[in-house]
C-alpha cells in the first residue's frame, strides 16, 4: 500500500473529500450515483467529480452499473486498510 502520509494527504486534500468521508464511513451502505452522493453533502456533481474520482483511484470508492447509471459505494476492504496505514502513519509520529 502507499505511504501514510501520502494517504492522508490524498484523504484530507480538500473540504469535500472530508465530507465524503464521513457520509460514507457513517453509512457504509450507500450506493448512490454521483448525483445523489453530491445532494447528500449539499454540492452539485461537477463540484465532487474531481474529488471522486481521486478516491476511485485510490481504491476507497468503487462503481456499480445499476440500471443506466452508474454508483458509488464505499469499498470497505480498502477503506480498513487505509485507516490501517494512517494509524500506523501517526502512531509513528507520536514516537518522535
Amino acid at each position: 500500500m502507499m505511504d501514510g502520509a501520502v494517504v492522508l494527504s490524498k484523504l484530507l486534500s480538500s473540504e469535500t473529500k472530508g465530507e465524503l468521508l464521513i457520509l460514507f464511513r457513517k453509512n457504509p451502505g450507500v450506493i448512490d450515483t454521483i448525483e445523489g452522493v453530491a445532494r447528500r453533502i449539499g454540492k452539485r456533481a461537477n463540484a465532487i467529480e474531481a474529488d471522486v474520482k481521486e478516491f476511485l483511484d485510490l481504491g476507497l470508492l468503487k462503481t456499480r452499473r445499476i440500471g443506466s447509471a452508474d454508483a458509488i459505494f464505499l469499498n470497505t476492504e480498502v477503506d480498513r486498510e487505509i485507516q490501517e496505514v494512517v494509524a500506523k502513519y501517526l502512531n509513528s509520529l507520536k514516537g518522535n
